[in-house]
């Protein structure tokens, strides 16, 4: 039974009128459903949801009651192939086999197929479902197609073929944009070419930001071209073919590119070329991609872990430790959608989640037979205030508590012990080693030459050796590779020897002898030699060659004001203002008479540049209650040189940041062009203090009040209600900056296990509840004593414990490794009769017939 008639129409007229209408038929539609596609209640659209691979199906995945509540009965893929789904404006879904290169198309109000399913084997692995803001395409990196997606029933267009070959394309608009193999940009509208651009310049790819997309040089020149001729917008401040632009799956307000290689994030703003850099501590084994944007926060992947990074981009800097994506290590899906990010591993259970404010959480996709479950029933512990404890879905019990029963079980097969190499072992023989155990060997080369060691000589493994492993188990073999030249091109010719002399290379620069095109272009390394990636011995030459001259463009008739800002700041060259004629026939005071050198001379960077201005007189404008940029604007085409200087905080004042608040000299009188007007603007920076010591809610309604936002975190201390450390611990920061204050919330007691824990029902974090165990029925009768008593963790009931014994709920204890300064319990006791049973503070297992930890205390 075909079910086409759920689905809205086409090109609904607004987003709200095609969710009511989705809505509403699917009220109507459930009894039909129910069997066909749907295993559980039916998705709604803008619902914050997502519809993400879980293993051989599609299943929706509700981002408010994070579980999938729809999935397909059908199965898309077999063995561990991967998916991409891609939703439609129309509400459709697509989802392309990436090993088969099998597109299906499927109705979203069943999860069934709406239309023939599009085969096309020769292209596997470089098909890729793209939609617009009205359509649907298929971009076709095999057949150099870009081919329009219709509804069923309609014929479809011929696809636009790409002369030169398709290398990336992303959806903008209604428009697709391709980047071609010969270094062209194409749009296509409506199923048809409409423009086709040339930078002259090699292209690394392109992506979108700010709703405008962004193509990027091999230097790392990023270009808006969707105006009428390409407009640079600035540098990203890496470059290379390596960097990975950010993914159209999460574009956002700027322009995002991560460079594997030197594990460094760019973000350049595209409105006003503003840009920085963020490094990650990533560790020389992490595999970044493509990041994506949601709100104030960029994500970048790293498939080593698998992890996700978060990068504050309001503060510049990482947000944070990486959160843990389900699955094992290697790739996974991350796109936005439904207001979340989506960090998906197709063949496990769990799904991360993070909300538009940065928040982490963990969605259940359900079971499934070829799914794994990494991180169990509960996922780590969510982030935020007062989410210390893990709730598990109501689908499977908690785990049971009791004294460690020895190694896990095996999940079904042998298991065997990763073995140790010697030093000196090389990579072929431990390989050799580990497949003659029945294991999966996978190399990979790693650091530079070190002392003892050759290359190709084994650094270490993962899984670390003598850790028992299923057989067949994949081991990763690190071992010493070739030192190599780095890839400094398009870095500054600073930055670049200092990346090459960091690996202990020479760095020898050397200057172009073509000048710049743009100021951009400065100082910037074109080549070097020997090329990235080379092998080379330690100490040897590497020659870096950047351009350090330009022909000067004509700066006459132009405010000279403005002339030097750019030629301080862009050029990196000095500016010597001289006074010459006065201002007559129409010229005003302080517009450039001439320069010298002339305009079309090609002069080297750091020189001077003479600029001879008209002078006269003129009355600086009122600037106070303007924006700082455009008061500036104003003072210097006036012929006035703008000095800014930052005043007060803007919080509490009512005044906008960035406003003017004072002028000086006063505005009104006429001053020599060419005179310094200062003028003090409203700062974002504001005063915070430190309130380390002061109680949370005192110093959270303080912090608040400044004009921050207070992010309270409960930790494990043994000093309860006050704030023990503090971030940002003070100074000026921005208003709005984000500022977390860590307390203890929970008041710890004295108790007769060597410490104080705290006492029961008390929702620490990973509580460990203990239970104090009586027996005192005289004779021989408890253990062998007349009296006898011990505190345990085991509860009551439990076939562990003598029935002998009577237990009630004596303390919380803290699971051990949850804070610093914990000290770790152990009960111990004899084998024999009668039993003594003692309570010892010691971080190894102490020695003793038995024991069971029992947690930590202060």
């Amino acid at each position: 039974m075909r079910l086409t008639w759920l689905r809205g129409p086409t090109r609904p007229a607004s987003r709200a009128g095609a969710a009511l209408l989705t809505v509403v038929s699917l009220a109507g539609a459930l009894a039909a459903a129910t069997g066909i596609g749907y295993t559980a209640s039916r998705p709604l659209l803008d619902d914050g949801s997502a519809y993400l691979g879980k293993g051989h199906e599609v299943a929706h995945v509700n981002g408010e009651t994070r579980k999938a509540d729809a999935e397909t009965a059908m199965r898309l893929a077999t063995g561990k192939e991967q998916l991409q789904t891609v939703r439609l404006p129309d509400g459709r879904i697509v989802t392309v086999n990436k090993a088969t290169g099998k597109v299906s198309y499927l109705d979203a109000a069943t999860l069934t197929p709406d239309a023939e399913p599009d085969d096309r084997p020769d292209s596997r692995g470089k098909i890729e479902p793209v939609p617009t803001d009205s359509d649907g395409y298929l971009v076709d990196r095999e057949q150099d197609t870009v081919g329009k997606i219709t509804v069923p029933g309609k014929p479809a267009p011929e696809p636009v073929r790409v002369e030169g070959g398709i290398k990336a394309a992303v959806p903008c608009a209604d428009s697709v944009w391709v980047v071609t193999e010969k270094h062209e940009v194409i749009e296509v509208v409506d199923g048809r070419e409409v423009r086709r651009v040339r930078l002259g310049a090699p292209l690394l790819g392109i992506t979108v930001a700010d709703s405008h997309p962004v193509a990027v040089t091999e230097d790392g020149t990023a270009y808006l071209v969707d105006g009428e001729e390409p407009r640079s917008v600035g540098r990203l401040g890496v470059s290379g073919p390596a960097v990975r632009l950010g993914a159209w799956t999460g574009a956002g307000r700027q322009i995002l590119a991560v460079d594997p290689k030197s594990h460094r994030l760019a973000v350049l703003d595209p409105r006003n070329g503003r840009g920085f850099t963020v490094a990650l501590e990533a560790g020389e084994h992490a595999e970044l991609a493509a990041p994506v944007m949601l709100g104030r926060f960029a994500y970048v992947p790293d498939y080593s872990g698998p992890r996700l990074w978060k990068i504050d981009l309001t503060r510049g800097r990482v947000a944070g430790e990486p959160m843990d994506v389900p699955g094992q290590r290697g790739y996974f899906e991350l796109k936005v959608t439904g207001k979340r990010v989506w960090a998906n591993n197709q063949y496990d259970r769990r799904v991360l989640v993070v909300t538009a404010d940065g928040r982490k959480d963990y969605a259940d996709k359900g079971a499934g037979p070829e799914l794994t479950d990494t991180e169990g029933p509960t996922g780590p512990p969510k982030e935020g205030p007062g989410t210390g404890t893990k709730n598990p879905p109501p689908d499977r019990p908690p785990a049971p508590q009791g004294p460690p029963q020895g190694p896990p079980k095996s999940t079904g097969g042998k298991t065997v012990s990763v073995p140790s190499f010697a030093r000196g072992t090389s990579y072929q023989e431990a390989c050799d080693r580990l497949t003659e155990l029945g294991l999966r060997c996978r190399p990979v080369a790693v650091g530079e030459d070190e002392p003892g060691l050759d290359a190709g000589d084994v650094l270490e493994t993962s899984p670390a050796a003598g850790r028992r492993v299923p057989v067949p188990s994949r081991v990763v073999v690190r071992y010493v590779g070739p030192l190599r030249t780095p890839s400094v091109i398009g870095s500054s010719h600073q930055e670049a020897c200092r990346q090459i002399t960091s690996v202990k290379l020479t760095c020898t620069r050397t200057t172009a002898a073509d000048p710049a095109l743009t100021p951009e272009q400065l100082g910037l390394v074109s080549e070097q030699a020997p090329q990235a990636n080379t092998e080379i011995r330690r100490g040897a030459t590497v020659t870096v060659t950047y351009r350090d001259s330009i022909a000067l463009p004509s700066f006459v008739d132009q405010a000279f004001g403005e002339v030097c800002t750019r030629l301080e700041r862009l050029y990196e060259m000095r500016c010597q203002a001289v006074a010459g004629d006065p201002a007559t026939g129409g010229r005003q005071g302080g517009q450039v008479q001439a320069q010298d050198p002339p305009a079309g001379t090609v002069v080297k960077m750091n020189a001077t540049i003479t600029v001879r201005y008209y002078v006269g007189e003129t009355a600086p404008a009122n600037v106070v209650g303007t924006n700082i940029d455009a008061a500036c604007a104003a003072i210097e085409a006036q012929g006035h040189v703008c000095v800014r200087a930052e005043g007060q905080c803007a919080w509490g004042t009512g005044h906008a940041v960035g406003e003017v608040s004072g002028q000086t000299p006063a505005p009104g009188n006429p001053l020599p062009v060419g005179t310094r007007i200062t003028l003090t603007y409203y700062s974002d920076q504001c005063p915070l203090g430190d309130y380390r010591g002061q109680g949370p809610d005192a110093a959270c309604n303080a912090i608040n009040a400044s004009g921050f936002a207070c992010n309270p975190v409960a930790v494990l201390h043994p000093t309860p209600g006050v704030v023990l450390a503090q971030d940002p611990p003070g100074g000026t920061p921005r208003i709005g900056t984000q500022v977390t204050v860590q307390h203890a919330p929970w008041a710890p007691v004295a108790t007769v296990l060597h410490g104080s824990a705290y006492p029961v029902n008390t929702a620490i974090p990973s509580p460990r509840l203990v239970y104090h165990y009586t027996c005192a029925k005289g004779g021989n009768q408890c253990r062998g004593l007349p009296r006898n008593e011990f505190y345990s963790a085991v509860p009551p009931g439990s076939p562990t414990v003598d029935s002998d014994f009577t237990g009630t709920p004596y303390a919380v204890l803290m699971t051990c490794g949850t804070a610093p300064g914990q000290k770790r319990v152990w009960r111990t006791w004899n084998g024999g009769s009668p039993r003594y049973y003692q309570h010892v503070l010691s971080e190894a297992r102490p020695a003793a017939d038995d024991s069971e930890e029992l947690g930590c205390v202060w």
